[in-house]
């Protein structure tokens, strides 16, 4: 379930899962956004850039999830990796995101894994969205402490301090609701949005990530599809000229 909230807030249906004790000092839950989620696929890095595509509906979701995640040092959240190569016909992973005060480690993931099979239904709401342009003061304080990427156990982690990830948030935000009037995606079913340079390590920096691009894509406006059309329409018309006649 996904309902808009007062003041720009959003609601949404997940699965909380608990956490038993030893996985990370303050993390209490997992929340699962189960198949809520189900056209959003994250391409882990290649040469140190990696990809988020997403619907415009899951998007706009995400962000509040981020949002979600920056204000709770007790919860991570968990988007499954959705079946299929996904839209770059490369392998997917799920993604993994929370406040680097929650402890959770990478090295945790097999554990909760195992131990997160039993949850049950629950509804959040996440902040309001802010507007995407931060002061000079939360600039500098993400170049000081940028957010970390880490793979481990087929699962891909963001941990980030809490106003980076409700920055991330509102940045994802603002990717789903510029969709709307995006003649790219329209004529392509896809359409860069922005990258997330300032977020992790410096571009020059000796790490495993420091950049990551955010794409909507839809597959309603793929051109494949829509080429189609026309054809099956003329088709029908002249099989209904054919049989008046």
């Amino acid at each position: 379930m996904v309902d808009g909230g007062g003041n720009g807030r959003m609601r949404l249906r997940v699965t909380g899962r608990p956490v038993t004790a030893g996985a990370g000092a303050q993390l209490a839950r997992v929340l699962d956004t189960g198949p809520m989620l189900r056209n959003t696929f994250f391409h882990p890095p290649d040469l140190r850039v990696a990809f988020l595509y997403g619907s415009r509906a899951d998007l706009l979701r995400l962000g509040a999830l981020f949002r979600l995640a920056a204000t709770s040092p007790h919860s991570a959240l968990h988007v499954p990796a959705p079946p299929g190569p996904g839209p770059m016909n490369a392998r997917t992973t799920p993604l993994l995101v929370a406040r680097e005060d929650t402890g959770l480690r990478p090295s945790d993931w097999p554990a909760l894994r195992r131990g997160t099979h039993r949850g049950a239904p629950l509804t959040v709401t996440a902040p309001a969205p802010r507007p995407v342009e931060r002061p000079d003061a939360v600039h500098r304080l993400s170049e000081r402490h940028p957010a970390r990427y880490a793979e481990h156990a087929g699962a891909s982690f963001i941990l980030a301090r809490p106003e980076v990830l409700f920055w991330m948030g509102d940045s994802l935000t603002e990717a789903g609701e510029a969709v709307a009037s995006d003649r790219e995606l329209h004529r392509r079913g896809e359409s860069y949005q922005n990258d997330w340079v300032g977020f992790f390590l410096p571009e020059h920096a000796d790490g495993p990530m420091h950049a990551l691009c955010v794409v909507a894509a839809d597959p309603i406006f793929h051109r494949a599809r829509w080429q189609r059309r026309p054809a099956s329409g003329a088709g029908a018309g002249a099989s209904a000229g054919a049989g008046l006649g």
